[in-house]
């Protein structure tokens, strides 16, 4: 069966600490014959180390020349929309990294797109490939504890500014085998992060928005508080250090979702706050609680149940989901013919979500929501 030719838009950190990897790895199933970068060097140095053919700094040049079958969109948040609707419309599969819109209005103009083309569109996150994910919406659905009361998931962190992060950056491109771009002065500017288009909700509120969805279905209304808490950020290093600047975007969200029959959910989504020891979600049930906790212990992961008086612990199997995951099972589709269970209607479903809940932190009320998966 014929390799899938992929081309890579955007050579920042996402893409050389886990997609370019992921690609390198599943060489029997995918080549990489394209990537794309605004800096001018990036592209040029990324392909000369790698063997890769095609470089480019025009996006548009790389869409109208380029031999890859699908385009995997690794670009600022702000430029999603914009180039995966011009990959789209040059006919090419096309996988974007996380939010895939700002809107519904925009979502809706790329689920169009891609059905009329007849390629495929998958957006991350895709952690509902995760048999973690699975299982949990399997006990949802036996309600082993009762029916789903309410929900509580946090998605809060130092963000891509905070000590922690930048230093993680040299031993990840290690790990991942990478000598290109490997140094803490080559890593990209993160302030993108923080300004309009950017922001917490879209890019790690998103995955908890992904998964209660992916658990209960689609919600009904989402209300929000969402503000600037912090309004003047430093870049202390990569390419763009020693630069300060003025935040723009929220960065500090708070939201309630409905999902009918009251059954409600809580998400956090900020930049702020380092460390956490409650659990990853907890469940409130009719009768007990199913909690996934935040440490696992080596390899063994397990969920958490609380029923008729007594912890339990149920032991989960399979490998566990990591971000990168959907570009090789998105490419196994493709070569297959078959169809996703990662739809890109449940994608657009939760940037109605994220976009409403923006709407309702300036209008005051519950904003209700109009899109299914």
């Amino acid at each position: 069966m014929q390799r899938i030719r992929v081309g890579f838009i955007g050579a920042g950190d996402v893409m050389l600490k886990y997609y370019l990897p992921a690609a390198l790895r599943s060489t029997e199933t995918m080549e990489v014959v394209a990537v794309a970068d605004a800096l001018p060097d990036r592209a040029t140095r990324l392909a000369a180390a790698l063997g890769i053919p095609e470089a480019y700094v025009d996006t548009r040049e790389m869409l109208a020349r380029t031999s890859a079958d699908l385009i995997v969109n690794l670009t600022p948040a702000q430029l999603h929309y914009s180039i995966t609707l011009a990959a789209l419309e040059a006919g090419k599969h096309v996988y974007v990294e996380k939010p895939m819109a700002r809107t519904l209005a925009e979502a809706d103009h790329l689920v169009t797109t891609a059905r009329a083309r007849g390629v495929q569109l998958m957006a991350a996150p895709t952690l509902m490939l995760d048999p973690v994910n699975q299982t949990l919406r399997g006990l949802i659905r036996e309600e082993i504890v009762g029916k789903v009361a309410f929900v509580v998931a946090n998605s809060f962190q130092g963000g891509p500014l905070a000590p922690a992060y930048l230093a993680g950056y040299e031993p990840a491109l290690a790990r991942a085998g990478l000598s290109v771009f490997n140094r803490l002065e080559d890593k990209t500017d993160p302030s993108w992060f923080y300004q309009k288009g950017g922001g917490p909700l879209y890019d790690i509120g998103v995955y908890q928005i992904t998964r209660l969805t992916g658990l209960l279905g689609p919600a009904k209304r989402v209300t929000a508080l969402s503000g600037i808490r912090t309004p003047e950020r430093f870049v202390s290093a990569g390419l763009g250090q020693g630069r300060s600047f003025a935040v723009d975007e929220d960065d500090n969200t708070l939201l309630l979702l409905d999902f009918g029959d009251a059954r409600f959910a809580f998400v956090s989504a900020s930049w702020h706050g380092t460390a956490s020891e409650s659990a990853q979600l907890e469940v409130i049930c009719q009768r007990g609680t199913i909690t996934l906790p935040r440490a696992a212990r080596g390899d063994q992961r397990a969920i958490h149940t609380h029923r008729d008086g007594k912890w339990e612990e149920i032991p989960v199997e399979g490998k566990p989901w990591v971000i990168p995951d959907g570009l090789p099972y998105l490419v196994g589709c493709i070569r297959e013919g078959r169809s996703p269970i990662i739809t890109v209607e449940h994608a657009r479903h939760v940037v109605e979500i994220m976009e409403k809940a923006l709407t309702s932190a300036r209008a005051g009320q519950a904003q209700t929501l109009a899109s299914d998966f």
